[in-house]
């Protein structure tokens, strides 16, 4: 019998043209309103936004700071973007993110998947994670209609 690698898979829809909402994914300023799961908020953030280059978010909230990076490893305007990422709720272990941008008629549909995380559970916290980041995303990126 073979286990199945978790997979994280999310999306949404964001009322705003696919290259406003690619572009906020590699600009600190605009980054730091959404990248930051649940209840946190982002203390710090630098990016590098290259192939190779990295990035370092500091989301924080009364528990503490949470420290997360990862370096670019794919930038194809305004389609993907494809990154490793680091945390403790990835033990350490580099794992694999792609967020894609489709143009829809009501705007961009954005879904990221996230895999190499170890087990379910791990998977699970971050399946919560990145759907609260896309709706922070969603809020902050959305033009009015």
């Amino acid at each position: 019998m073979t286990t199945a690698v978790p997979r994280v898979e999310v999306t949404t829809t964001i009322r705003a043209p696919r290259e406003r909402v690619f572009d906020a994914w590699l600009d600190p300023d605009r980054l730091a309103r959404f990248l930051c799961a649940g209840d946190t908020h982002v203390a710090r953030i630098e990016v590098d936004a290259r192939i190779g280059g990295t990035f370092a978010v500091v989301m924080a909230s009364e528990r503490g700071e949470f420290d997360h990076r990862g370096r670019y490893v794919e930038i194809v305007r305004p389609e993907r973007l494809r990154f490793t990422w680091i945390s403790a709720a990835t033990g350490g272990a580099e794992t694999d993110v792609t967020v894609t941008f489709d143009a829809i008629d009501e705007g961009t549909r954005v879904t990221i998947v996230h895999v190499g995380l170890a087990d379910e559970t791990i998977a699970k916290r971050h399946q919560g994670g990145w759907q609260s980041i896309l709706d922070k995303c969603r809020d902050a990126v959305a033009s009015p209609r």
